[in-house]
Order: structure tokens, then C-alpha cells, then sequence
């Protein structure tokens, strides 16, 4: 397993002394790119797409917590690499894989690179194992859904979720047992997933669950409340849509 890596460090040294303890040791590590350019770095993980990032925080223009604002959500796992301790509670904020301090002390930094490959891989088996429940469009008769979540799969039934809401690159599925589960994919992606005759998108930001409508309320695209109690909005070009679709649902009970 081959991860490709960047490295973002104001000094120049540093990125040596890193890539020759990393090129002695870590023979999983890619190093596709370094920089000592924060603006620059930023350029490059959005480009080069890396799976592994070393950054550095303290460093002119930008800082690294601040560069990692700018990309959030994060596709890629993070280990910090700096001088300052400082800064260590908020970058656990960024899901950190290891906050290691200089000077780098070998046996730290290759357990936190095998802890990234873990967390890499368990990242990769899960994108696949969804892909392929995905690519079945089975969901009516296998009655559940995968939700990759950090910490692998969560397999909940179709007939269970009362909605749906867009939050960025990822989704918030609201269950019925009052639980939310966050899962980093788009829902478009969902859209295509479910099942058509259960399920309709009434805005960019929702998709419901037809069973669990309780009212429409009228409007420009008016809202609906769901039977427990929330209120959703509408878009007033997916109103027609709404309607017609829940008529057809209606005649199939």
C-alpha cells in the first residue's frame, strides 16, 4: 500500500531531516510534493488530492491550522509536525491522526504513520464496500443502507430514516429512533440510492422520507412536518413533485 504524502514546512531542513527519516523507515509513504510555502501547500493538496498531510502550524503568511480551515472537510488524514505544543488541543479539532513536536523522535513518528495507514485503509475499505452496495441499486430488497462514518460502517434500514440533510460534503441521516448519523458523502448521491417510491428530494438540502409526513403546510413551496415534529421547507420547484409523488405513495398502501 502506497500513500501519497505532502509535506508543508516553513523550513527547508525540516522537510529534509522528515523525508530522509520517512524514506528510511516508512517504505508505505509516496512523498509527491513539498513545500515550505503555506499558500503553496494549500495549491497542492487541493490539486494532488494526498492522502497524508505533515504540516507544519507556526508559519509566515498562514498558519497550518489555518491553511486546513480552508479545506474543510478534510479528505486526508493530518499529522502535525512543530516546534509549539501550544497549538495542540485545536488541532485535535482537524481529527488529527498525531501532534508531534520538534525535534522528531523516529519512534513516534513511524507509529503515527502505521496509525494513518490503518486509518487509511479502513477509509479505503469502506469507500469500496459503499461503492458496491451502491452499484446494486438494491435497496428495495435489501432493506438496509451502509453509512460510512469514521469509524467504519453503520447499517440502518431504509424504512428507519425519517430524512436526509445536506451539511457541505457530507450528510446528516436522521433515524427514527431519534439518533443522527453524519456520513462523509453528498446527497446526490443518496438521491440516486434510495428508493423512489419512499424517498423525495424536497430541496437542495433535504431528502424525506414520504411515510413519515405528517402535514403540508401551503406556501410559495410551503413545508412539510414530519411526525416528529420538525418543520422542513420546500423548494417551491420541487413542490409539484412533492405532491404528485406522495399521491402515488398514498395509492400504494
Amino acid at each position: 500500500m502506497s500513500i501519497k504524502t505532502i509535506i508543508v514546512d516553513d523550513e527547508p531542513n525540516n522537510i529534509a531531516f522528515l523525508k530522509l527519516i520517512l524514506v528510511e523507515n516508512c517504505e508505505a509513504i509516496e512523498i509527491i510534493e513539498t513545500t515550505s510555502n503555506a499558500n503553496n501547500g494549500l495549491q497542492m493538496i487541493k490539486e494532488l488530492q494526498p492522502q497524508l498531510v505533515f504540516m507544519d502550524i507556526d508559519m509566515p503568511g498562514m498558519t497550518g491550522l489555518e491553511l486546513l480551515k480552508k479545506l474543510e472537510p478534510l479528505n486526508f488524514e493530518v499529522i502535525f509536525v512543530t516546534a509549539f505544543n501550544q497549538y495542540a488541543l485545536e488541532a485535535f479539532d482537524y481529527n488529527a491522526v498525531a501532534y508531534i513536536t520538534k525535534p522528531i523522535v523516529t519512534e513516534k513518528l513511524v507509529a503515527a504513520v502505521e496509525k494513518a495507514k490503518n486509518k487509511i485503509a479502513t477509509k479505503t475499505y469502506t469507500e469500496n464496500i459503499f461503492s458496491m452496495l451502491q452499484n446494486t441499486h438494491q435497496i428495495n430488497e435489501i432493506k438496509k443502507i451502509a453509512l460510512p462514518t469514521m469509524q467504519g460502517l453503520q447499517f440502518v434500514n431504509g424504512e428507519n430514516i425519517l430524512y436526509i440533510e445536506s451539511n457541505g460534503n457530507y450528510c446528516n441521516f436522521y433515524l427514527q429512533n431519534n439518533t443522527k448519523v453524519m456520513v462523509s458523502r453528498q446527497l446526490g448521491e443518496y438521491e440516486k440510492l434510495l428508493s423512489a417510491d419512499t424517498f423525495v428530494r424536497i430541496h437542495d438540502k433535504y431528502i424525506i422520507n414520504l411515510h413519515y409526513i405528517k402535514e403540508y403546510i401551503k406556501g410559495s413551496g410551503g413545508e412539510v412536518v414530519l411526525e416528529n415534529g420538525i418543520n422542513l421547507s420546500v423548494a417551491s420547484r420541487r413542490k409539484d413533485e412533492l405532491l404528485n409523488r406522495f399521491e402515488k405513495w398514498l395509492r400504494k398502501k
